[in-house]
């Protein structure tokens, strides 16, 4: 190798090792403020699949606050409520993992017709979701008799 041919490759090697971890910082900005997209999930709600499946009762006017944990590097999660709608309408809000709100859906919002099942998938614009415990907020908006049942998975 001659002289010019090892000063090029020397310059060559420092010029990456200076523009790599600037290019990684971009792509980890792109990651971390990627916008939230929620959209009415494509798949089909399964009742049978057990997950982290959450049963309970509410009220009308009642809240009921539950957390979902996103591991690392984790681009998209499912979101099922359902409950039976001739005994009522529940609401569902979702919150990021630093209390910002993400939206607030109804039974509507995956179907036109009222079928108690609000299915939603939540993503980002570019990279993985920010990571910790999301809330997702299950409000009684009407319940018709003491209370109505739900499941959350």
């Amino acid at each position: 190798m001659t002289r010019n041919s090892s000063f090029l490759v020397t310059v060559l090697l420092l010029a990456a090792l200076f523009i790599a971890p600037a290019a990684a910082g971009d792509v980890m900005e792109k990651i971390e403020t990627g916008e939230i997209i929620v959209i009415p999930s494509v798949d089909n709600y399964n009742p049978d699949l057990s997950g982290s499946r959450v049963i309970n009762q509410i009220t009308q006017g009642e809240t009921f606050v539950h957390s979902r944990y996103v591991w690392p590097f984790t681009s998209q999660i499912d979101v099922t409520l359902t409950w039976d709608e001739h005994v009522g309408d529940l609401e569902l809000s979702v919150y990021k993992p630093d209390g910002a709100f993400v939206g607030h859906y109804t039974d509507l919002y995956d179907s036109s017709v009222k079928d108690g099942v609000i299915n939603v998938d939540i993503k980002t614009s570019s990279g993985f979701l920010p990571m910790g415990d999301w809330e997702l907020e299950v409000y009684g908006r009407e319940v018709f008799g003491s209370s109505v049942s739900y499941s959350l998975l």
